[in-house]
């Protein structure tokens, strides 16, 4: 009995003696369920005081975020450039591989690759820079709807010209200069006026371009005849194409037995402006 009663008292003294260890968290012997809900307030207020740090102060948190985007912008990776050296114009490479060249040397292969390359520029002059295209929007009056539909086949039958001639110079080791400058700076052909166009006015203006670019591949096909007549007949197939187009805008305007057809009746009562010349000499009949 005198056991038990001391136990009892130094276990008394044991909790009445102030603690000298290191303090414990008064949450630490609560129930697990009560230790869970308190650990996450925790964490709630601890994301809390994190979100207002990033608000107040956001320009010290910019800078470091753009270092490290300008470090990846810096990287080895990014830092590939691809050449884009201008050159001349037109300029026209060729390859230092394998490939069927025109005859005649040098001079051959020169006037091969300028014959096409020349086909080119005009005929993307004529399509490409949308001159087709440009007229085929904005043509207005009586032949509207003829003139439309016709130079969309036009656009179309020059798109796939130029594409023939651009492969042909490539074929033979050469490449093809199609950049927007090249054609600005190399092409005889004018643009066409922009704002809404007369009839009358498309009709006048294909028929001069048309007849300019038909000449000029007229002769890229006698330059290339001899040096290289795969490229001739090539040019020969295109000056088909280009002169069919100047005969379908000419015939609007072309004079017959019954009616002069100089075109007052589309343009305010003022013939077109295409100048008249003297026929060849017509073979005597028999």
């Amino acid at each position: 009995m005198r056991h038990t009663i001391l136990c009892a008292f130094f276990l008394a003294a044991i909790a009445l003696t102030p603690a000298v260890a290191e303090p414990r968290n008064p949450s630490h012997d609560a129930p697990l369920g009560l230790r869970m809900m308190e650990g996450a307030r925790i964490a709630q207020s601890t994301i809390g005081q994190t979100q207002r740090f990033g608000q107040d102060q956001p320009r010290s948190e910019e800078p470091r975020l753009r270092g490290r985007e300008e470090e990846r912008t810096r990287s080895p990776r990014s830092d590939i450039r691809i050449p884009r050296e201008i050159g001349r114009f037109p300029t026209n490479q060729v390859t230092n591989r394998p490939f069927v060249s025109p005859g005649h040397g040098t001079e051959g292969y020169s006037k091969t690759v300028g014959a096409l390359q020349r086909a080119l520029v005009e005929l993307q002059q004529l399509q490409l820079q949308l001159q087709t295209k440009q007229a085929h929007w904005n043509v207005s009056g009586t032949l509207f709807h003829p003139l439309h539909i016709m130079l969309q086949e036009h656009y179309e039958g020059l798109s796939k010209y130029a594409d023939e001639v651009a492969e042909r110079l490539l074929a033979i080791g050469s490449s093809a200069d199609g950049r927007a400058n090249t054609i600005v700076r190399t092409s005889g052909v004018p643009e066409i006026p922009g704002g809404f166009l007369d009839d009358a006015q498309v009709i006048v203006w294909f028929t001069d371009a048309y007849k300019k670019v038909g000449e000029e591949i007229r002769a890229g096909v006698i330059d290339t005849n001899e040096p290289d007549p795969t490229t001739s007949n090539l040019l020969q197939e295109v000056e088909l194409g280009v002169d069919k187009y100047q005969w379908q805008m000419r015939a609007h305007v072309q004079r017959t037995a019954t009616d002069a057809n100089t075109g007052w009746d589309l343009n305010d009562n003022k013939p077109v402006g295409l100048p008249s010349r003297t026929p060849p000499a017509q073979p005597e009949a028999d």
